[in-house]
């Protein structure tokens, strides 16, 4: 468990990416009903771009008026129109945000995961290091064009503002060529489940 001493717990730590609509949530609850604690830091960055973010007055400083809505508050669709159109104020935002969800992810690593297997799932694993906190990675490779089209439904954008997103992220080949495992979710979701299942098992194997 290469990294414990730096992040002061017992656990072994996953880190689980892939492209938007890829499956990695889908992998990531997966490997929780086998046994994983699962942590997801789109879950806890939530919290910080929701109306009643602690940091609403931060955003508005960093961001701009022009992602409140009509209750004066921050909008979380409004958020992401602008940053994902704009490198430069996506940028601002992470630099705002991912400190206060590396923090309590640790928090909750520290309290809750004990010296369990955990499953965390970071869309930006590789783009902003949290890899280096992990003691192994895992990449959900996908066929983009579905991935795409999956995200613009479940996110109830356009398909080319999927494809906006997407582009802020590393290309999916270069999260596979740095990932330590890849598991691909190309079938159904029992297809899907017995990948999981197989890295499971060899990651268990690993914590021994």
């Amino acid at each position: 468990m290469s990294q414990i001493q730096e992040r002061g717990d017992h656990a072994f730590l996953v880190g689980i990416t892939g492209m938007i609509g890829g499956g990695k949530s889908t992998a990531t609850k997966i490997l929780e009903e086998l046994g994983a604690f699962r942590i997801s830091a789109d879950e806890i960055a939530r919290k910080y771009t929701d109306p009643d973010s602690p940091i609403a007055d931060r955003l508005v400083e960093v961001l701009g008026t022009e992602i409140l809505g009509d209750s004066g508050k921050p909008d979380r669709k409004k958020i992401a129109n602008l940053v994902f159109g704009n490198r430069e104020k996506l940028e601002e935002l992470n630099r705002l945000v991912h400190p206060l969800i590396r923090e309590e992810f640790r928090k909750i690593l520290k309290e809750k995961a004990g010296g369990r297997m955990v499953a965390w799932e970071v869309p930006l694993l590789f783009e902003t290091d949290s890899y280096l906190l992990c003691d192994s990675t895992v990449c959900v490779i996908s066929d983009p064009t579905t991935s795409l089209l999956r995200a613009a439904a479940r996110d109830g954008i356009s398909l080319e503002e999927a494809e906006m997103r997407a582009k802020n992220q590393l290309a999916l080949e270069e999260k596979a060529k740095r990932a330590d495992y890849v598991i691909r979710n190309i079938g159904n979701l029992e297809d899907l489940r017995q990948e999981c299942v197989k890295l499971f098992a060899e990651l268990k194997g690993r914590m021994k």
